[in-house]
């Protein structure tokens, strides 16, 4: 059996964030009207060193392929030299079940999938006039949200905090120098004070944001808990919010910042709406100025079915050198 396998410049070279925008939000609209036909990830959890493993797989119904993706993530990998993602994808035909091509990324399509989700969700709950974005994190995924969520936005303003003050500071340095006007924050207060945009990627496994910092106004866009135990967010948040969005209810109430507050009994299992349906524009992201919203995010199969097949259609009607 032979098969195509594409590497990391393969796919650098024919994606873009607009063809990227476009197909996750095409893919968050699809997940919910059940057009995705997935499972619930399966997932390993490391302690020593700390890490993830993610698994994910689905198809579009109709669709001429199906996608199962690995998803890796070693938080300590940046102080061994080493990228904190790794992953690939491997791209099955729905048909036959042959094996169709492997799409080498080293975690990239993941890292640019869930930025371009973190982008579109705070887009969709933020208010009309948005003061400053804030990132609570210092890692991969917080450059990433600082960047594609602050072009979608319309703001060059950026507030940094992290655990890790030094982190912080050398972040903000790198978005100064690639045309960001970011600074850090010395605590979470202080990113709410500046910021009604605020997306979290942190993997904490306890809540960083106390209810109390939060301001009428404020859109919060909540990535970081997608695997049992990790949390974010005072679950007092979410039944302060007028709007609940989901990426996937099922999954946001058994590994996402609902599901704390599911647990905690503060919320219903009808609090929520689905992200989808509001980028689809069936449903609204706030109803008022004042709305304090929230974006719960797990992360989507359909994201990555939508992004294989966008990258494997681009590179086979690519030219050959």
């Amino acid at each position: 059996m032979t098969f195509p396998i594409y590497s990391l410049p393969d796919l650098r070279a024919v994606l873009k964030r607009s063809d990227m925008l476009r197909v996750t939000r095409d893919a968050c609209i699809q997940h919910s009207q059940n057009n995705i036909v997935s499972t619930m990830p399966g997932e390993l959890l490391f302690q020593a060193p700390p890490g993830d493993c993610h698994v994910r797989l689905g198809y579009l119904r109709g669709g001429e392929t199906f996608v199962v993706k690995l998803a890796m993530g070693f938080y300590e990998n940046p102080s061994r030299g080493l990228e904190t993602n790794n992953g690939l994808m491997l791209v099955f035909s729905s048909h036959t079940g042959k094996l169709v091509a492997i799409l080498n990324d080293e975690g990239w399509l993941t890292s640019w999938r869930t930025a371009a989700a973190g982008a579109l969700a705070a887009k969709a709950g933020a208010p009309s006039q948005v003061t400053a974005l804030g990132i609570l994190g210092t890692g991969h995924q917080a450059e990433q949200q600082a960047h594609w969520a602050a072009q979608l936005l319309g703001t060059p303003r950026v507030f940094i905090w992290g655990r890790d003050p030094n982190k912080a500071i050398r972040l903000v340095e790198k978005l100064a120098h690639q045309g960001l006007t970011a600074q850090t924050a010395a605590t979470v207060e202080d990113v709410f004070e500046h910021c009604n945009v605020v997306i979290t990627c942190t993997p904490s496994t306890q809540a960083i944001v106390p209810v109390s910092a939060v301001k009428p106004g404020t859109h919060i866009v909540a990535m970081g808990a997608d695997s049992q135990g990790k949390q974010e967010l005072d679950p007092q948040i979410l039944a302060l919010a007028q709007v609940i969005m989901t990426d996937d209810h099922q999954q946001c109430a058994e590994r996402g910042e609902l599901a704390h507050a599911l647990r905690a009994g503060l919320i219903t299992h009808t609090a929520d709406i689905s992200l989808g349906h509001v980028l689809a524009g069936n449903l609204p992201g706030r109803t008022s100025a004042d709305d304090v919203t929230v974006a719960d995010l797990t992360g989507l199969a359909a994201q990555d079915i939508a992004i294989a097949s966008l990258a494997l259609g681009l590179i086979q009607a690519t030219p050959s050198p």
